[in-house]
């Protein structure tokens, strides 16, 4: 179980830099933003500190990903499949899909023919 857990704290760490990188933001700037040294955001990224659930709750609020972005490489096979929100993986597909979802059904329709294959019905 010890090192299940070891597993499951470097995989969110390298969760977190991805996130982090995908953003350009730097350790110091997300330390900054949750009130720590850039050395324990390093040490949470290599997984030689456990984050804490509420401290993973600020940096998803911060790297502006679901929670659930964290785990979605660790969850078992055998689960029911992913909400689409957890499939996102990065800043692109989060915001296209947040945006779209602001949008009148009309103008999500108009939206999805213009990427639509003209053999594809709704």
């Amino acid at each position: 179980m010890q090192t299940n857990n070891l597993n499951i704290d470097l995989l969110v760490g390298k969760k977190i830099r991805l996130r982090r990188k995908l953003l350009k933001m730097s350790q110091t700037t997300l330390g900054n933003a949750l009130g720590v040294s850039f050395q324990q955001i390093q040490k949470y990224e290599n997984g030689l500190n456990r984050v804490s659930a509420g401290r993973l709750m600020e940096i998803s609020d911060i790297l502006n990903v679901p929670i659930s972005f964290f785990y979605a490489d660790i969850m078992p096979k055998q689960q029911p499949p992913y909400h689409h929100d957890e499939a996102i993986s990065n800043r692109e597909e989060y915001l296209l899909l947040k945006r779209f979802r602001t949008l009148t059904s009309i103008k999500q329709r108009a939206i999805l023919q213009l990427l639509s294959d003209p053999n594809e019905s709704f």
